[in-house]
């Protein structure tokens, strides 16, 4: 596969890092498309998949972006509480899981892509977007554990969650390592929605 697509994984990683490291001081919007308009077995034109992939890659990022400034900007006022931040920071956790499931959404909603090893190429993408929900949950599970007693602790567990989910993505990202698709890779060098993937 193209390789300038699969850096869209490092991006939800990256902001959930950045914002768990800035907490050390102490609704996405609605889906074009389901699952269900598109069955497992249905095929589509590498162009068309391509296309439907990066349009939706595109908007996912937007958004996690618009969230995560939502996020640093209830944090940033006048010494935010630890127990604000630590409530902020879960809910944030809580959209980006959500909104990662939207995209699991739209991505089937693309049908099987019509080239060699179309069906490989749909799992591995469904399957990378679904263990990113599971660390977003994962993390949030993390971060609720921890207490606001001691803000010195708390930073020290935003940190180690961080740790953690840049270490998990490095690993997800593995998955894409021995996936190729020239007509994908085609496809995408000349899809104007692909430029914005990144």
């Amino acid at each position: 596969m193209n390789r300038s697509l699969l850096r869209v994984f490092a991006l939800p990683l990256a902001l959930v890092l950045f914002a768990a490291c800035s907490s050390d001081d102490p609704e996405a919007g609605d889906s074009a498309q389901t699952s269900a308009d598109a069955p497992a077995g249905a095929s589509a034109a590498p162009t068309a998949y391509i296309d439907g992939l990066c349009t939706a890659v595109v908007t996912y990022q937007e958004d996690l972006q618009a969230e995560n400034r939502a996020f640093q900007d209830s944090i940033s006022g006048d010494s935010p509480s630890p127990e604000g931040t630590k409530e902020a920071l879960v809910a944030f956790l809580a959209t980006a899981a959500d909104r990662t499931q939207e995209l699991i959404d739209d991505v089937e909603a693309l049908g099987t892509p019509d080239v060699d090893n179309g069906g490989e190429v749909r799992s591995t993408f469904t399957s990378a977007f679904q263990q990113v929900i599971d660390l977003f949950e994962s993390a949030r599970s993390d971060i609720e554990a921890l207490s606001t007693d001691d803000p010195a602790a708390l930073a020290q567990g935003f940190t180690e969650v961080a740790t953690k989910l840049q270490q998990a993505g490095t690993e997800i990202g593995a998955t894409f390592d021995d996936l190729e698709s020239p007509e994908l890779d085609e496809a995408a060098v000349d899809a104007p929605s692909c430029e914005g993937v990144a």
